[in-house]
């Protein structure tokens, strides 16, 4: 160990390197604050509302959550179903007559910035429409837009919807406010998801397979509302350790919420069978070879009990080392 004291540009060095890890850090808490705010006025509407009122307050529900993220001016979402049909949908412009409505998601899935994502499954960042080819300006359009972004709502391959956030000024959305929407929206695709399948035939039903070991059925998704709440976030660094995790986790495999925090790894959570499957999957992710985790394993409760574990994940940067972002449920039988 040197006794050299620093200089004064390693100081300076120093102090830039903690300003950086405590913006990351602030970053990722506004992340999970998002989530835990989209999983729990998820579960109020669920007991509230039934059918189709229950999707469309949840696609409200999601546009302002990002759109408070973000700071954007307006927010439109489109739920598709596996044919890439526009199902449901929320427009920034507010009600139209259903023909005008019909023709107006028309030309955007066809020409606009929606159609690019559709085609490219990625989100679009457009800093000024005015230089951007991708943007069309619709015909009596109630708001000028000087700035757009687009993110597609995916479940593994499965294009579920479209949210577009815009902003009359250009350059609004920031680099911070483009990842922190990727990263919500991995949740936001869980619940979507989960919420339509109830909606369309109220029992679970796989729509898109995952990954599996040839010893486990493909996961059922989650079949009541009220189970939303149920979902468990986590930060997972490189090394395996839990830099993040909420309660309902610690719910999830019966640990006291100090005792899940101060494990050494998440591999105490994995069933020692599928140890390795587990572990090629997280690698894969920190690694970059994956952008996304979307998998069932088999988990290992505090006193032995096994239970098979849903898990989604994004992977993101936390104090500038790679982690995995994410969610995981107990998967039903």
């Amino acid at each position: 160990m040197s006794d050299r004291a620093p200089s004064y540009d390693e100081l300076l060095a120093e102090v830039e390197t903690l300003r950086q890890e405590v913006h990351d850090l602030k970053k990722i808490q506004i992340a999970l604050e998002a989530q835990d705010e989209i999983v729990r006025s998820l579960v109020a509407t669920g007991q509230a509302a039934t059918g189709r009122l229950m999707l469309r307050s949840m696609l409200l529900q999601m546009a302002n959550s990002a759109s408070k993220l973000s700071q954007a001016e307006e927010c439109s979402l489109f739920l598709l179903n596996p044919e890439g049909l526009v199902t449901e949908s929320i427009l920034a412009r507010g009600a139209t007559i259903r023909e005008q409505k019909e023709n107006l998601i028309g030309q955007v899935l066809d020409k606009g910035l929606a159609g690019w994502v559709v085609r490219n499954r990625q989100t679009a960042w457009v800093q000024d429409t005015r230089h951007d080819e991708r943007w069309i300006t619709l015909k009596n359009q109630p708001y000028h837009v000087g700035s757009a972004l687009c993110l597609p709502l995916l479940r593994g391959k499965l294009l579920l919807g479209l949210m577009t956030l815009t902003h009359p000024q250009t350059h609004h959305f920031t680099a911070d406010a483009v990842e922190l929407l990727k990263i919500c929206t991995t949740s936001m695709a869980l619940v979507l998801d989960n919420a339509r399948l109830y909606v369309q035939d109220n029992r679970p039903k796989s729509v898109s397979p995952l990954p599996t070991t040839p010893s486990m059925p493909q996961p059922d998704l989650i079949s009541e509302p009220e189970s939303l709440g149920k979902l468990g976030l986590y930060i997972i660094d490189d090394g395996g350790k839990f830099l993040y995790a909420n309660q309902a986790l610690a719910d999830i495999f019966d640990y006291p919420f100090a005792q899940l925090a101060s494990m050494e790894s998440v591999f105490q959570l994995v069933a020692p069978k599928d140890y390795q499957f587990f572990a090629d999957k997280l690698n894969s992710c920190l690694l970059g070879h994956a952008a996304n985790l979307s998998f069932r394993f088999k988990g290992q409760k505090r006193r032995g009990d096994a239970i098979a574990i849903d898990v989604e994940g994004h992977r993101t940067k936390f104090y500038g080392k790679p982690v995995v972002i994410g969610v995981l449920q107990a998967a039903l039988n």
